[in-house]
């Protein structure tokens, strides 16, 4: 069967295909995330419970506000005016109860342990679960780290392992909504399968600031370089789709963020033109709101733009863009002050 980028020039077609792996943005978003909560807490962390209750405070005050009215926004679409988008529920959701089981797992950010619920409400937010996940358990992995920094090593085998016991685990307890329901589901979507991505970004926190730590001073390029390798080692395998997705998560979760980590040490510690231009006030209100583009990019505000204006994807970008920057100034900012701990 013909792909529609098949009649393509081969550059063109590849640059397509690039394109579709921009998906690695979660992973660089991952890294990131266990880099800045290591960074802010590994020297902090007294896991007291006047501590611990701040920690959650300023967690939820980050991720759960703007994400709850996004959520709200979608299920009163869903109900009021239906669309049969990928997003909405399934056909093997026609009572009540089913479709409430699917509100409570989204406004309690726990959709994404279960496969058939992992798109329904806004669709990017399944990677809020674990997100969470990794919240939740990070006080405890950097007081172990407090005591051996090797367990950074020990910690991605553990989680992965505990995600493959509960893989069978799940099927005789809880048989429903697809929780745990396969091995590549548990690789690509929790918590227990990603957890690689967060740790190198903790490690890289520790690597940054440990003394004496010094690059060659092409962290950068490299770091880049390494990224864009993986992104098309993604794409030729993405050609043969009955090739094990054990290599995909092999190259996506454990191999990837290893450039990603170097790219932002060289970002970190390089007079680079690209820091330059990232330290841009245009391209910090960017980085700012990027979290809101993330969540409508896809979803009830897109396909709205499609059904009355255009499936331009330069103007859906614009639309976004512009979108996204007013959500953040004007709801996300303000709520992120008011929630957090003083």
């Amino acid at each position: 069967m013909l792909k529609p980028t098949d009649h393509l020039p081969f550059l063109t077609k590849w640059a397509y295909r690039l394109g579709q792996e921009a998906h690695v943005g979660v992973n660089i978003f991952f890294v990131l995330s266990g880099f800045l909560i290591a960074t802010r807490y590994k020297d902090s962390l007294t896991l007291t419970g006047a501590w611990f209750r701040r920690y959650l405070q300023n967690r939820f005050a980050r991720i759960y506000p703007i994400y709850f009215l996004l959520t709200a926004l979608t299920f009163g679409v869903m109900m009021l005016r239906p669309t049969q988008a990928f997003y909405e529920w399934r056909e093997f959701f026609p009572s009540f109860l089913s479709k409430a089981v699917s509100i409570i797992a989204n406004l309690t950010l726990t959709r994404a342990f279960f496969q058939d619920l992992m798109t329904i409400g806004v669709p990017t937010a399944w990677s809020l679960t674990v997100e969470e996940s990794f919240y939740l358990s990070a006080p405890f992995l950097l007081i172990g780290l407090s005591y051996s920094r090797r367990l950074l090593y020990l910690y991605p085998v553990v989680f992965i392992t505990m995600g493959l016991v509960l893989i069978p685990l799940s099927h005789k307890i809880f048989p429903h909504l697809g929780l745990f329901k396969t091995q590549d589901f548990m690789l690509s979507s929790t918590f227990f399968g990603r957890c690689t991505e967060f740790i190198v970004g903790v490690g890289l926190s520790y690597w940054v600031y440990q003394q004496n730590s010094r690059i060659n001073g092409y962290a950068t390029l490299l770091g880049g370089l390494g990224v864009l390798f993986g992104m098309v080692v993604l794409v030729a395998l993405s050609l043969y789709p009955t090739i094990s997705y054990l290599w995909h998560f092999f190259v996506s979760s454990l191999l990837l963020p290893l450039p990603i980590a170097l790219l932002f040490r060289g970002l970190i510690s390089e007079h680079t033109g690209l820091r330059k231009l990232l330290e841009t006030r245009t391209f910090d209100l960017l980085g700012k709101s990027s979290y809101v583009f993330y969540l409508i990019h896809i979803g009830v505000l897109d396909t709205f733009f499609i059904s009355y204006f255009t499936d331009n994807w330069l103007a859906r970008l614009v639309f976004h863009v512009f979108v996204s920057i007013l959500l953040f100034k004007y709801i996300e900012e303000p709520l992120h002050k008011r929630l957090r701990s003083r």
